[in-house]
């Protein structure tokens, strides 16, 4: 089973009292936000990770850095009360932080989890406070409505809402078998959302840590903790 790893750091929150909401929104946030996603070296991978056309996301020496400010320079954190949307949900095709692209020989799955560097602020699992969302998207087995907006129905997973931050878990997301095939060449969209809504997000919420992507012709649930990562 290969596995591709990238560093998600939103850092800790900065204060702030602009509110975001959709897709380019962050262009409009006061302080800076920096997410670096670090792929693990292997050019014989089973899946490429490639960047967006947002300008916000550029790829050097194996590393992918989302600029949130639409900037170039490192972030100092996020603001608080504030969604921001990196792609668009109902159009990730065109408009994607990033996208997967299996580029092995045979269908794949694929799992993905997200470990904190710092737990120590979760509290209640997390719920109602800050959070990251990160949506996958299936184009190839979409539907669209006669505007051309992907259905309500459109196949995705998301991770790390509310409730699930304390203890991350994987989700299998392509089956060389079933509706959500991940076939050769074919390619799924990531949107990434941070959100610092939540009646209890605080200052002292640290969204900074690792994600896994597994792949693989199956996919199995680790037992995995959000303090220790696997290598």
């Amino acid at each position: 089973m290969e596995r591709r790893k990238f560093l998600i750091g939103a850092g800790s929150l900065a204060a702030g009292a602009a509110a975001a909401t959709g897709t380019g929104a962050f262009t409009s946030v006061s302080a800076n936000r920096t997410v670096s996603v670090n792929v693990a070296d292997d050019s014989n991978a089973l899946l490429s990770l490639v960047p967006g056309e947002s300008g916000l996301v550029t790829q050097q020496d194996g590393t992918l850095q989302v600029n949130i400010d639409g900037t170039q320079s490192a972030g100092t954190g996020a603001n608080m009360d504030a969604v921001t949307t990196i792609g668009d949900p109902e159009n990730p095709a065109d408009d994607h932080a990033f996208k997967i692209v299996n580029q092995g020989t045979q269908s794949l799955m694929f799992k993905m989890n997200y470990f904190f560097e710092n737990t120590g602020w979760l509290e209640n699992r997390g719920k109602g406070q800050s959070h990251l969302n990160f949506e996958v998207f299936d184009v190839s087995t979409g539907s669209t409505d006669a505007a051309g907006s992907y259905a309500e129905d459109y196949p995705h997973q998301s991770y790390n809402r509310d409730s699930s931050l304390g203890q991350p878990a994987g989700s299998g997301f392509g089956s060389n078998s079933d509706y959500y095939r991940f076939d050769v060449g074919e390619e799924l969209y990531m949107v990434l959302t941070v959100d610092t809504t939540g009646e209890n997000a605080s200052l002292d919420d640290d969204l900074s840590g690792t994600a896994v992507i597994e792949a693989g012709t199956e996919t199995s649930q680790d037992s995995w903790y959000p303090s220790d990562p696997p290598a």
